[in-house]
């Protein structure tokens, strides 16, 4: 059934016969510069009432407070993009360099390079498909850099091409490059090859989330990080055949910049981060903050573990 136009005057008054408590003037300017689908259908849940059948909010909710999460997750969006980025470039340094250092700086095309069994033949091929396909598009549309070592060079050296790859393409370089390369690049990050794998790999989703604007502070991801000291230190583990907190959550994700950042890095992504929860604590009334923190997967004793 195709849904009807709603002015922002009907949209206000379909939140009030629904229980919420609006303040007209500020929800006619927080609806006009925000869309009203991805505001309320994203963030009402944990204010709507559950024991209702028709949709009707807790006691006391306020537009306000849907709207404080919604600013909040996309500040953590942005905050999470600043440092993924971090270690996407310092991640295209070490592949960059330990590729070359191996097989020279224009040898990316060459299947025997990685690691090409049979399990991973058709996927090097299409691998390597893939760059020429991206390394044809952007010289096509004139890509100053790369343009440039063509003329004077008449190739693209990997440093150079690794900057125009996405991460998920970086990603799958690393997981098709030969086990001992593979070793030399995780050893950096201070983690086993296995483990830096599944950490890309999830990254990956949280970067595009976060490039796309989507919601970020209930993900739920389908693969799960390998466990590590922080998980053992204090008991994260399956709980009657379910992962528990910190494993294919946020705080998965938070858990995976403070391995791969460095100390001071990460300390600075923390300060933002727990500021930012505690203005939201400081904006939200109807829910405890301890409901959001459930939905982003932090366990109780969540700031012991980021600062161990």
């Amino acid at each position: 059934m195709e849904k009807d136009f709603k002015t922002i005057e009907e949209q206000i008054e379909i939140l009030k016969t629904r229980g919420l408590l609006v303040n007209e003037g500020r929800a006619t300017e927080i609806l006009t510069d925000n869309n009203y689908y991805y505001l309320i259908n994203g963030y009402k849940d944990l204010f709507v009432n559950k024991n209702s059948d028709a949709e009707k909010y807790k006691e006391n909710v306020t537009l306000e407070e849907i709207y404080a999460l919604y600013k909040f997750d996309s500040e953590l969006r942005i905050n999470l993009l600043r440092y993924i980025l971090i270690i996407e470039r310092r991640l295209d340094t070490y592949i960059a360099y330990e590729f070359s250092k191996a097989y020279g700086n224009k040898e990316y095309l060459t299947e025997s390079n990685f690691d090409n069994n049979k399990r991973n033949g058709y996927k090097i091929t299409n691998l390597i498909a893939d760059i020429r396909t991206n390394m044809t598009e952007q010289i096509k549309i004139g890509n100053k850099m790369l343009n440039h070592y063509i003329k004077k060079h008449g190739f693209i050296p990997l440093w150079v091409l690794i900057r125009i790859m996405t991460l998920g393409e970086v990603s799958k370089f690393y997981e098709l490059m030969k086990q001992k390369d593979q070793n030399a690049i995780a050893k950096k990050f201070g983690v086993r090859e296995k483990t830096l794998k599944t950490y890309l790999h999830n990254i990956a989703i949280v970067r595009n989330i976060c490039a796309h604007d989507e919601k970020l502070y209930d993900l739920k991801l389908n693969n799960a990080i390998i466990k590590n000291n922080i998980h053992f230190n204090y008991n994260l583990d399956l709980k009657d055949g379910e992962y528990s907190n910190g494993y294919k959550d946020l705080f998965s994700i938070i858990i995976i910049l403070k391995v791969l950042l460095k100390d001071a890095e990460f300390k600075k992504f923390y300060n933002i981060l727990i500021n930012d929860l505690e203005e939201l604590k400081e904006n939200i009334k109807s829910i405890e903050l301890l409901q959001i923190l459930n939905k982003m997967g932090f366990p109780k004793d969540y700031k012991k573990l980021l600062n161990m």
